[in-house]
């Protein structure tokens, strides 16, 4: 190659500038062509796309220093020249590359106690990339930390480099493991209000016990420490000593003893007491009506929480009512002889704000206005923050979405504040089959094609198929809750039911058609009417008692029903908080041969407990009664027992019973169910029940219940645990019951998987 008279030009990235004079010939030439060399495994297209000469511009030094640098920093490179070589008509440059070696593998030697996996997360040294030394003090400090995080503190890591042919290395971290140790003792120095257990139940930091094992739980963590200290500062302020100094904790390691003491300095203060409350109000609010919103009252031991807590709920109030921009000051004087914190709150309620544009993202297949029917607000109106919150809720309980949130965009110079809608959608169309077991009705199988929101209207349409040694359901129903883009709700359904009994069947085939409308913001009325055909067949009539055997035969029903459900939970899969009430009646008469009416109420309630725990109660109470001097059919008597009534009882073990022990129901239902849920996630929950109702009537000729009315004195109770799923195919119950007053002749628990159907 011949070179620029002789003269070669290598310009090193460690240059400062490229200055022209360092051309033996006219540097002034134009740039012909630009080369690259030396390129093995890195990208030749990622390097031209940092260089930004293109042939026919001017040789630009200071430009071309930029480009080195920009190429270094790829990381792909331990050294990168420059060579110039004139020709008559321009420069051509070529880029000389000195590539770093290639990781072709990372080792960890010495890794035993800690997954493996969770070692290889935290370098940043991998297996196909190129080698960088300055990653390897990182490497090695994570891999220290990883384990000191897990309670090994005396870990050691080293890592140690073997090169290989073809500019390759492996990277081996050699980890020398300590054992394990925890936190021997956490002690508070100068504490004297307080009780160690007390102060402990505040921070994260713990002394190793024997449940450790099942979590990190007594593991020393240097970044906890921190946090720490402003938990205890909180929970000091929070009882009135608003002076407390927390300082930096100690931490003796004792290496002879494998063991850490760790030691919290305490310098408490006196205690504080609210002092005088000097409220300002103004024509949006009374200080009176402020006032009520204060929970803190002179006299009361200060707590700064609880005040800020006030704080925020004065402060949503005039959101409320439009005032997005309020804000409420408050002024804390202390005064150190009455060891009281006078406090004058005064609040600025600011513009009133509009609402402007709502956005909605992320609904690829649910059309805008069937989350738009859902809220509360619409564009141009005052903005309420308590009627957002509740829109969210509806858009929640829709059950399309996996999540929806809302944020608030302000747009202060014109009064008007957006709302951005972002939803996730989840999968509302499918087919579904399932296998299960219940042991009331052995093997269950059941098909379902179902949209619950259909073409993105959010129509429900399903056909269903649910069969098993007792039942043979089919059915077709058809709803559109937003008619006409209103608060109206319409549907109809064709259906036949098929259930066996122990000592008689029951088949109803027939249909209904509903018409619903909002009352409220969370209450709905509803007005059905069925009809249909039911039949009962014995299926030992040599067996069967009396009032079985008058039962037998074929009858038409024609019933209209109205009925009321107030609905404000949080969350249609999961709710933590929120309650539904409903109650519904039935008159049998308008058409069909039958004549009798129902009365109905059911009320349930969840409500967050501590950690991710939730408890909810639940209970129903029913009557039915015949008219005409007719009888009430059996299969309009109420029957109790199973995974969605009385947990751990069959409906033979509940009600009244004939004389030959067969369950015949009644005309009166009282039930109480109660759980304490753990959330896993949105749609796995664990949970812990007790149960407790009755059937009661006449006929009863076991003496299994009483014809006293919703008699407390006589009830059947149970507890138990389990698990509820919302899987694709619907909700799916796994439970284990166990009687608390099991009879002679009864087994003494009942397993229940059912598909479909929850509290």
């Amino acid at each position: 190659m011949a070179r620029l008279r002789g003269l070669g030009l290598f310009l090193a990235l460690t240059l400062a500038a490229i200055p022209p004079c360092a051309f033996a010939a006219d540097a002034a030439k134009p740039v012909k062509e630009i080369r690259v060399e030396g390129a093995v495994r890195a990208d030749k297209n990622t390097v031209r796309f940092y260089i930004k000469t293109q042939p026919g511009q001017p040789y630009d030094p200071r430009a071309i220093q930029e480009e080195i640098k920009k190429i270094y920093s790829l990381g792909y490179f331990d050294d990168i020249r420059l060579d110039a070589r004139e020709e008559p008509d321009g420069l051509i440059l070529t880029y000389l590359l000195k590539e770093k070696p290639f990781i072709r593998d990372v080792i960890f030697t010495g890794v035993k106690e800690v997954e493996k996996k969770l070692v290889i997360a935290r370098v940043k040294s991998k297996k196909g990339s190129f080698f960088r030394q300055d990653f390897i003090p990182w490497d090695e400090q994570r891999i220290q930390q990883l384990y000191r995080d897990k309670g090994y503190y005396f870990t050691s890591s080293r890592a140690v480099v073997h090169k290989l042919a073809g500019n390759q290395v492996d990277v081996e971290y050699l980890v020398e493991e300590g054992a394990k140790i925890g936190v021997a003792a956490v002690r508070f120095r100068g504490v004297k209000s307080f009780s160690p257990q007390q102060l402990q139940g505040q921070i994260e930091t713990a002394p190793k016990t024997w449940t450790s094992f099942l979590s990190d739980t007594g593991a020393y963590k240097r970044d906890a420490l921190k946090a720490d200290t402003l938990r205890l500062e909180s929970f000091y302020h929070d009882h009135g000593f608003i002076q407390v100094k927390i300082r930096d904790p100690e931490v003796e390691i004792d290496r002879e003893r494998q063991r850490i003491n760790v030691s919290f300095p305490v310098d408490e203060g006196d205690q504080f007491y609210t002092g005088d409350i000097t409220i300002i109000g103004d024509d949006v609010y009374s200080a009176a009506e402020i006032e009520e919103q204060v929970r803190l009252k002179k006299g009361d031991v200060f707590n700064r929480g609880l005040f800020r807590e006030d704080i925020f709920t004065i402060t949503d109030l005039y959101s409320q009512k439009g005032y997005a921009y309020a804000n409420v000051n408050p002024d804390f004087s202390i005064d150190p002889a009455t060891r009281a914190v006078n406090v004058r709150l005064e609040t600025r309620k600011g513009p009133k704000v509009y609402l402007g544009r709502i956005t909605i993202t992320g609904n690829d297949k649910t059309r805008d206005r069937v989350v738009r029917r859902q809220f509360l607000l619409h564009e141009g109106d005052l903005f309420n923050s308590e009627k957002l919150r509740k829109s969210r809720q509806r858009v929640n309980r829709l059950g399309f979405f996996e999540s929806a949130e809302l944020e608030q965009k302000s747009r202060k110079e014109t009064g008007l504040v957006d709302i951005d809608v972002k939803v996730v959608e989840r999968q509302t169309g499918q087919f579904s089959f399932a296998v299960g077991y219940s042991s009331v009705e052995n093997l269950v199988l059941q098909g379902q094609l179902k949209w619950t929101n259909l073409l993105g209207r959010g129509q429900e349409l399903a056909v269903s198929v649910d069969t098993s040694s007792r039942r043979n359901d089919y059915s077709v129903s058809f709803t559109e809750p937003g008619l006409f883009d209103r608060q109206l709700s319409a549907g109809g359904s064709l259906y036949s039911r098929l259930f066996e009994y122990d000592a008689f069947s029951s088949r109803n085939v027939g249909g209904n058609l509903s018409l619903g409308r909002a009352i409220g913001e969370d209450t709905w009325l509803r007005l059905g009417y069925k009809y249909e055909r039911n039949t009962v067949e014995i299926l030992n009539r040599e067996s069967a008692g009396i009032f079985l055997l008058a039962q037998e035969g074929e009858r038409t029903t024609g019933s209209i029903s109205p009925s009321l459900v107030y609905d404000t939970k949080d969350d249609f899969y999961s709710p933590t908080t929120g309650t539904r009430f409903e109650t519904d009646f039935e008159l049998a008469g308008l058409g069909g041969e039958e004549r009798f009416y129902k009365a109905s109420a059911e009320y349930t309630r969840y409500w967050p407990l501590f950690l991710d725990f939730v408890g909810m109660f639940h209970s129903r109470i029913g009557y039915a009664a015949a008219y005409d001097d007719r009888e009430l059919p059996l299969y309009e008597r109420y029957f109790m027992g199973g995974p969605r009534t009385l947990r751990g009882y069959t409906i033979r073990q509940v009600g009244p019973l004939d004389e030959n022990g067969e369950a015949i129901g009644g005309e009166a239902l009282l039930l109480f169910n109660a759980e304490l849920q753990y959330r896993f996630t949105r749609y796995f929950r664990g949970f812990l029940l007790y149960d407790r109702g009755n059937v009661y009537g006449s006929g009863d000729q076991q003496d299994s219940t009483t014809d006293r009315l919703y008699d407390l004195g006589v009830m059947r109770h149970s507890w138990g645990f389990g698990v509820h799923f919302f899987s694709p195919i619907g909700p799916i119950s796994v439970i284990y019951g166990f009687k608390l007053d099991q009879r002679p002749g009864e087994t003494p628990s009942e397993f229940h998987f059912t598909v479909g159907g929850a509290f």
